[in-house]
């Protein structure tokens, strides 16, 4: 799209208000995270988390000056995406949107598991194996009713978001003029003046600045459909987010008067405020809020999965995936393959963090996406306005270039104070982008390059793994002795595995007939049929042609084997057959779930590149006879 007119550009009719928009914003970005992390915010930083929710709102205010040059330059549907696309396009684009794309995935993931602890909570007979089914089945509600009505009519979110505010205000005012009254012995406004972790401010600032992504990230699609872009973009943007900080700032402040003596025993518990309001108003209080709480979390999904396929569908549009995702529903303009796709991601995903981590670590995961998705939003506008200046550009954002810059760094310096594990996460979810786009995109060179790419690193973090696991953790097992037996034959069968496919790294980047032929230029040169300056055509005899093609064929098979073993092991782990109880490195405790996903990830990419790798190779070797 880039070098286009402004007249290409030109939006389609609009049809909402600035007062819809502002609702909108506001609805959408009040999730689950409120709800569930105030809790852990408090706990780390005490009263300081009023500190950590202003820095947030600053930010993200911040952000949206950029978002708002952009989307008024820009008024297409599409949203963040888009902006990469024309500020920088290319892998960056690419990254980006498959950046926005994991952390819309991950925000309908996250509010569905608040969803399903909250139902666990109002029904207690439900044991907390139904966590899962009631996450899962959540999901799918949501894409049906996406599929159905293309996200909820307007009129219906709007009425939610006003009942979710309205219930808000409740909240305040009972915790501020009638809890003095029923909740004596709760309420203490000297909380306010006790001690604050500074250190927690800002660790809090990083992990409780998921209450304010869905803002920017939904308006930005929803941008594209304001009645006069150019003026109502700007104060749809702004208003929203300062009414949203208000309302988190005004609940944060209540709960701090009214914890009692909660304030000892804070945890991930998703029902602090109807806590605190069941002080102040009793079971009705503690219900009222629930009701909140899931009006909070259906609208935050129906969002998350609506800006979610919009990026896969633009993702696909532009070939950076494959165009059958790009179908449409009969009589509709909804990207009916999109949804299927994205829907069944989120299944994964929700499965995979329920399993095997907690809701916290959900929540650190897709603040630490986000934080790397808006900092190169942020660093593509730079370049768009250097880049496109034909583009009419209604609002400018102020103090450019160092506005986006900082806004941009300060992301990119958040995304690593949290925790190591959704660190960790992130950087393989930039893997799995990167390892695509050179696989699908990229020519054949560079698929060779990235498989080597990708055996090199798995390599190393098995073999790091190996290390931990004989130093660093106990294993534990069902079985007597096969600990032992683990250790001294199927970790050193690996070891082996490992020692071989690190030699093929080198055959993946320079194929085994170009080493033949390299010495046979040095060795037999009445080889070298033709020879013009630099150019040389080699001809092999039929032995050394057959031996090449065997010795391709055997290293193949070996990788092919490989592989087997590799997913064996994987399903050791899966099955609880092994398992490592707890992995320690000096302060850093990764537990028995943590560990086991850690390392059968790390497994499967090396399983899945022997595998591809072993199936490359006997195709191309089939050309050599």
């Amino acid at each position: 799209m880039t070098g286009q007119s402004q007249e290409e550009l030109k939006p389609e009719p609009k049809k909402f208000t600035v007062p819809q928009g502002i609702l909108y914003g506001i609805g959408c970005g009040i999730g689950g995270s409120i709800f569930v992390l105030l809790s852990t915010g408090i706990k780390v930083a005490g009263p300081g988390v009023m500190i950590s929710l202003l820095l947030g709102g600053i930010l993200i205010f911040l952000t949206a000056l950029n978002y708002s040059e952009l989307s008024t330059s820009l008024p297409l549907a599409g949203g963040d995406y888009n902006f990469s696309k024309e500020g920088v396009g290319g892998f960056f684009a690419f990254i980006i949107g498959f950046f926005l794309w994991i952390a819309n995935i991950a925000t309908c993931s996250f509010s569905a598991q608040v969803f399903a602890l909250t139902i666990e909570i109002f029904f207690p007979f439900l044991s907390r194996i139904a966590v899962l089914p009631i996450a899962i089945f959540t999901v799918l509600f949501i894409s049906i009713v996406f599929f159905r009505t293309q996200r909820f009519a307007m009129r219906t979110l709007l009425i939610l978001t006003v009942t979710l505010i309205s219930i808000f205000l409740v909240f305040i005012i009972s915790g501020l003029f009638i809890s003095p009254i029923t909740n004596p012995s709760g309420y203490n406004p000297n909380y306010i003046y006790s001690g604050t972790n500074i250190f927690g401010v800002f660790q809090m600032f990083a992990l409780l600045f998921i209450f304010f992504t869905s803002i920017t990230s939904n308006l930005a699609y929803f941008n594209a459909d304001l009645k006069n872009p150019s003026k109502n973009i700007p104060k749809v943007n702004i208003l929203a987010i300062l009414l949203t900080l208000v309302i988190y700032l005004s609940i944060t402040f209540v709960v701090l008067i009214n914890l009692g003596t909660r304030a000892e025993k804070l945890g991930d518990s998703p029902v602090l405020l109807g806590e605190v309001l069941f002080d102040i108003l009793g079971p009705f209080g503690f219900y009222l809020m629930g009701v909140a709480l899931l009006i909070s979390t259906l609208i935050a999904m129906n969002a998350a999965i609506g800006s979610a396929v919009n990026v896969l569908q633009a993702l696909a549009r532009d070939n950076y995936a494959p165009k059958k995702l790009t179908k449409l529903k009969e009589n509709s303009d909804l990207p009916l393959n999109a949804l299927i796709v994205t829907t069944v991601i989120a299944l994964l995903f929700t499965y995979l963090a329920i399993t095997f981590a907690d809701i916290g670590i959900t929540a650190e995961i897709t603040t630490f996406i986000y934080f790397f998705g808006l900092a190169f939003v942020n660093f593509a506008s730079v370049n768009l306005r250097y880049k496109r200046k034909e583009l009419a550009r209604p609002f400018k954002a102020p103090f450019f270039p160092y506005l986006p810059i900082i806004v941009g760094s300060t992301c990119l310096f958040l995304a690593f104070i949290l925790e190591p594990t959704a660190i960790i996460l992130g950087i393989i979810f930039f893997a799995i982008a990167m390892s695509y786009y050179l696989l699908t995109i990229a020519d054949r060179y560079s698929i060779a390059i990235t498989l080597a790419g990708i055996k090199f690193l798995a390599i190393v973090l098995i073999v790091i793994f190996i290390w931990v696991i004989n130093n660093m953790s106990t294993l534990n097992t069902p079985i007597h002795g096969f600990d032992i037996f683990f250790t001294t034959i199927l970790l050193r069968i690996l070891i082996i595995i490992c020692i071989f496919t690190l030699s093929t790294v080198f055959l993946d980047i320079i194929p085994l007939r170009e080493v033949v032929y390299f010495f046979v230029k040095r060795v037999d040169k009445e080889r070298v049929a033709i020879n013009v300056g630099f150019g040389q055509i080699i001809e092999l005899d039929e032995r050394r042609t057959i031996m090449i093609h065997n010795t391709n064929f055997v290293i193949a098979l070996f990788q092919l084997v490989s592989s087997g073993f590799i997913f064996y092991l994987i399903y050791l782990f899966g099955l609880n057959i092994i398992s490592i109880e707890q992995i320690t490195i000096g302060n850093i405790i990764i537990g028995n779930n943590m560990a086991d996903y850690f390392f059968s990830v790390c497994l499967f990419f090396l399983a899945v590149c022997l595998l591809i790798s072993g199936m490359l190779l006997i195709y191309l070797n089939q050309k050599l006879i």
